[in-house]
């Protein structure tokens, strides 16, 4: 399993050593087709960012940030962001595939742990399949394996690039892809209206990405 030389970011645990979260020119290239598609349904839904920003835990400055690439969202305003616009982040094989089938939400759920776990699940899999380790994964990774850990059990939710890598470096890939409304649910951001997405957290977390 090869390895990139990145020093994008360093990510350090409690009483492990640094590792440094492995972004290549793969994983960026990612980052920007998953932002992409956002900002290409945004625009072809005729919808400003402060229009699109109206009912989600973020303004419509937090989106223009994230579309130029000056910003990065956290996963959760992420999903949010996808659903409004009736997509959702998937996970594909290399021949494309879809590799996050669906799953049954646990009672009482939060809708953004039921959404970590059905993208966490293939990972795991995968992982296990592949006969490795949390540790040595989280190595070509870039992260402990307590992070590794905590990502699986979807008890602390990546950063969106980290999502990336993560699926990556198991052979897998992050896509965003709009929803299948055919079986019912109107227009643009209606499922977004089901969800519980709990209270509005102002101000929105603000990663820069580092280039």
């Amino acid at each position: 399993m090869e390895v990139s030389r990145s020093t994008d970011i360093v990510a350090q645990e409690p009483g492990s050593r640094a590792r440094t979260l492995q972004v290549d020119d793969t994983a960026r290239l990612t980052y920007g087709r998953v932002i992409g598609h956002l900002r290409s349904a945004r625009t072809d839904a005729d919808l400003s960012q402060n229009a699109l920003a109206e009912g989600l835990p973020f303004r419509g400055r937090a989106i223009s940030e994230w579309e130029t690439g000056a910003v990065e969202p956290t996963l959760e305003h992420l999903m949010q962001l996808a659903h409004k616009l009736d997509s959702h982040l998937v996970i594909l094989g290399l021949s494309g595939d879809l590799r996050s089938r669906p799953i049954r939400r646990r009672a009482g759920e939060p809708w953004h742990i039921f959404e970590q776990r059905r993208l966490a699940l293939p990972l795991r899999n995968r992982r296990s399949a592949l006969g490795l380790s949390q540790d040595a994964l989280g190595f070509h990774v870039g992260v402990s394996r307590d992070s590794i850990q905590r990502w699986e059990l979807a008890r602390v939710p990546p950063r969106p690039m980290a999502l990336i890598v993560w699926a990556q470096k198991l052979g897998y890939t992050l896509a965003m892809q709009p929803i299948d409304n055919s079986k019912g649910g109107p227009g643009t951001g209606s499922r977004f209206q089901q969800l519980e997405h709990g209270p509005v957290r102002r101000p929105e977390m603000r990663t820069p990405l580092t280039t």
